[in-house]
């Protein structure tokens, strides 16, 4: 006799529900008018946008109370991403046929130029879906995520970008050249230089000995202890190694070892990982795929919908790496060192100097090579104007500590000029007129979409260590819908298939079957928009392989129930019975699978791991409709009721 378990069927009905809830946001038609394109903070305290009477579209500012880490630059740096990647969808053109713009009073207006884009203004405005109709307390609940579309359906870039290991072991080894001397000095070690040894991977390290320890052993022994131990505590390193021992001064030697290197590269990667969402979040982009590849120092890059290379490129190329240096003063006394790129820079340069070339001109400078501030300290940049109405420039403002390292900085050099570099290249060399403890200033004759470019890439961070483009290709959606309407009309066709065969062959328990398989389908997709996955043609076919997997499994049910019905026992036991003989048969054959889909999603890359993904979940969602979905269905309909004979 059928027992009723309610919690059976709640979990049924939760799953299936959550499995639509996550399908729900996929089509463009569902999605745009439920959820709105700006973000669900914009959507709770920005007022609504409106018409003006030359067709602009404006929103007032002065009055949102932004969330923690927003400001009003911020907000209108989002609303311009959005409105481009929009306005684009609706084939208008940034500078021909629509413009930004913001006034003192903090109003954001979005300027329609071209007759085409003022031809319905209301409609464009509608057409944008800027406010969801979802109330915000039900989008707290409601999943938003969207069943993606991958490279080979939707086309776009792909990057795979890689920690490029020897420039990063000598950046490694330049800073503790300057690191370790500071460090050990702020524990009251004396160290006078820490430099590399020339042909190998090491640096030696001279500390000095206090005059007034020398002459007792044991405070000169714990004072070298001391030091030892430092020094051993650098990261990355191995243990210190005596070279010299004098009686003034000790030299030791640190080798960068392979482990070591290892533990920097992979402690590397996560941080040019988060450096990297943060530039693509910063450009713009829409639904980018950042992922490390399993077990190597590669940053796979996937942009779909992204026209081509060049952009991606560039964010991904440029270090990013902001470091502000003081110019060395000529030896025939002026206050710059310096030269055209016409004149060939001197050969013979001080000790602890770089020469060091203008990005746009070529001219060279000489560079004191300590860094005395890096762009760590920035907190925010965004384009301005300089000192003329008609100059755009980039203004940095710093953190605490960044303010009160510029402020000595500029304090202690005034009449001397500071060289600002990015990724060693002089942007400029302004001359320190007095103490500044506020914010910098990049001059570089830029244009505004350059200045705002440089701008978000100091906001996102520099990346620590050098990477390289491994790998580069723009994808045309040369399946694209095609290739999405054959992937459906297959899983219609095969589902038509097995609908047809399992009606004829098994009669009404087939009926079960394709409820069980629509189900099942259904979780899948549900799945795969709720892991944030990409549907790809190798997960399409992982896809209409799973309804094949899932029948088997039906199949193996209904013969032992076929089987148990000829030794003539009752329907309901000899369903009882099917289901418990056949479940370690089916268990067996799925989590065979099921550990082959784990191994070519951990070995493999790309469409192996879409396919992986896709047969994994179809897996798991085949064994929970084929035995508990199915079951219950026959409980629900037989179980309690005298049936003689089954339908199978």
């Amino acid at each position: 006799m059928y027992r009723f378990n309610i919690w059976k069927i709640v979990l049924i009905l939760g799953v299936l529900l959550l499995s639509v809830l996550y399908l729900i946001p996929t089509p463009d038609r569902f999605y745009l008018p439920l959820y709105g394109n700006l973000p669900l903070w914009m959507q709770e305290t920005l007022p609504r946008f409106e018409i003006t009477e030359d067709n602009a579209f404006k929103v007032d500012l002065s009055a949102v109370n932004y969330p923690e880490g927003k400001n009003f630059q911020d907000a209108t740096d989002e609303l311009q991403d959005i409105f481009k990647v929009h306005l684009e969808k609706l084939e208008l053109e940034e500078t021909v046929d629509y413009q930004f713009d913001t006034t003192e009073a903090k109003e954001f207006f979005v300027r329609l130029t071209s007759d085409k884009a003022k031809e319905n203004p209301t409609a464009t405005l509608e057409d944008l879906h800027l406010y969801g109709s979802l109330p915000t307390t039900l989008r707290r609940i409601i999943p938003d995520n969207r069943l993606k579309l991958g490279l080979d359906l939707k086309g776009g870039v792909h990057l795979v970008l890689e920690v490029d290991l020897e420039k990063s072991k000598t950046e490694l080894l330049k800073e503790n050249s300057y690191s370790i001397p500071e460090r050990l000095r702020s524990e009251q070690v004396l160290c006078r230089q820490a430099e590399q040894v020339s042909g190998e991977d090491a640096l030696n390290v001279l500390v000095e000995i206090p005059s007034r320890l020398r002459s007792d052993p044991n405070e000169k022994k714990k004072y070298l202890e001391k030091a030892v131990s430092l020094l051993n505590e650098i990261d990355f390193f191995e243990d210190a190694e005596v070279i010299t021992e004098k009686d003034a001064q000790s030299t030791y030697r640190l080798h960068l070892s392979d482990r070591g290197m290892k533990a920097y590269s992979d402690q590397a990667i996560q941080q040019v990982l988060i450096v990297l969402r943060n530039r693509v979040d910063a450009f713009g982009v829409a639904e980018p795929s950042i992922v490390q590849e399993a077990n190597r120092p590669r940053i796979i890059i996937e942009l779909p919908g992204a026209k081509d290379s060049s952009g991606p490129l560039r964010i991904v190329q440029t270090m990013g790496r902001l470091e502000f240096k003081m110019v060395k003063k000529s030896p025939s006394g002026g206050s710059l060192w310096s030269g055209s790129a016409d004149i060939p820079p001197p050969d013979d340069l001080p000790e602890d100097t770089e020469i060091r070339y203008h990005y746009e001109t070529g001219n060279w400078y000489v560079l004191e090579s300590p860094v005395l501030l890096t762009g760590h300290n920035i907190k925010n940049a965004r384009p301005g104007s300089g000192n003329t109405s008609f100059e755009i420039v980039v203004l940095m403002d710093f953190d605490g500590e960044g303010k009160r390292k510029f402020g000595k900085i500029t304090g202690d050099h005034i009449g001397e000029h500071l060289a600002i570099l990015l990724d060693d290249k002089v942007q400029s060399a302004p001359v320190i007129n007095s103490q500044i403890f506020g914010s910098a200033m990049i001059e570089g004759n830029f244009s505004f979409p350059e200045a705002d470019y440089l701008s978000n890439i100091l906001k996102a961070g520099a990346f620590p260590v050098g990477v390289k483009v491994g790998e580069e290709r723009a994808v045309g959606p040369t399946l694209g819908q095609e290739s999405i309407d054959n992937g459906i009309k297959a899983a219609v066709i095969g589902l038509g298939v097995v609908l047809i065969f399992m009606i004829i062959y098994y009669r009404l328990s087939g009926i079960i079957a394709i409820i069980a398989l629509v189900f099942n389908m259904i979780i899948i997709l549900g799945a795969l928009a709720g892991f944030g996955a990409a549907l790809t043609l190798p997960g399409i076919a992982g896809l209409v392989l799973t309804i094949g997997m899932a029948v088997d499994a039906n199949v193996l049910i209904f013969e032992r129930i076929r089987e148990e019905l000829r030794t003539g026992k009752a329907v309901w036991a000899a369903i009882t019975s099917g289901y418990q003989r056949a479940f370690i048969t089916i268990l067996d054959a799925n989590l065979t699978t099921f550990f082959t889909a784990l191994v070519l999603y951990h070995f493999g890359t790309g469409p192996i791991k879409g396919f992986a993904v896709t047969l994994g979940i179809g897996i798991l969602a085949s064994m929970f409709t084929a035995i508990v979905v199915t079951r219950e269905i026959y409980g629900l309909t037989i179980g309690n009721r005298d049936v003689e004979k089954l339908s199978i």
